[in-house]
């Protein structure tokens, strides 16, 4: 099963047989096309539902047409541990985030995924230790001119271990004004203020 979050609100992708969720929508897609998908997220927009099923046959082929309806972007970033067995957080815009960034032309996900905590928390001498589920969320990015531009994100998100001494410090320019290091049992304190789509990387951690 595919998530893929826009604000607070879900999509699931999944096969008619996967579904478990009874307080949602059904809705069935095996007949829908890139503008079936745009004209159904437009209306998925407007209603009140706040989590949603869309059945396909093929899972897998159906979530290739449903990113095409969209911009893509790829993004990386990183889940950093230190010696104490602890994790990175950043407060970027008064929310708990994960450090991550775009992937530019060219960059590899890992390489990204470095560089991006490298810029944001101030900090080096990371070492990537597996690679973790992607994210995916749609949001409308505030520099594009047309209402109908809708990005489609996915974010590709790595374990990484960091065993040097520097505080760190970070970006402000990012709007990031704190970088904080959590035991996996503060992190309920994390998820009170994080975004929908970072809760399932997070969950993976919580004790």
């Amino acid at each position: 099963m595919y998530k893929v979050f826009f604000n607070q609100k879900l999509i699931n992708i999944s096969t008619r047989e996967n579904i478990t969720l009874n307080k949602t929508t059904i809705q069935s897609t095996d007949s829908f096309n890139v503008f079936d998908v745009r004209r159904w997220f437009y209306n998925f927009i407007l209603d009140n539902a706040t989590e949603t099923v869309l059945t396909h046959s093929s899972p897998v082929d159906f979530f290739e047409v449903f990113k095409s309806a969209f911009i893509q972007i790829d993004a990386a970033g990183g889940v950093v541990f230190n010696g104490e067995g602890k994790l990175l957080f950043i407060l970027r815009n008064g929310v708990w985030d994960l450090p991550k960034g775009k992937v530019e032309e060219g960059e590899t996900t890992s390489d990204a995924a470095i560089r991006e905590v490298e810029e944001e928390c101030g900090i080096t001498g990371l070492q990537i230790a597996r690679e973790l589920p992607s994210t995916y969320h749609v949001y409308q990015s505030p520099y594009k001119k047309s209402k109908g531009e809708w990005i489609f994100k996915e974010t590709f998100w790595y374990d990484m271990n960091y065993s040097g001494a520097q505080t760190g410090v970070p970006q402000q320019e990012e709007g990031i004004t704190k970088i904080k290091w959590f035991a996996p049992a503060e992190l309920g304190e994390v998820l009170e203020n994080t975004y929908e789509n970072l809760k399932q990387i997070i969950n993976l951690y919580r004790v």
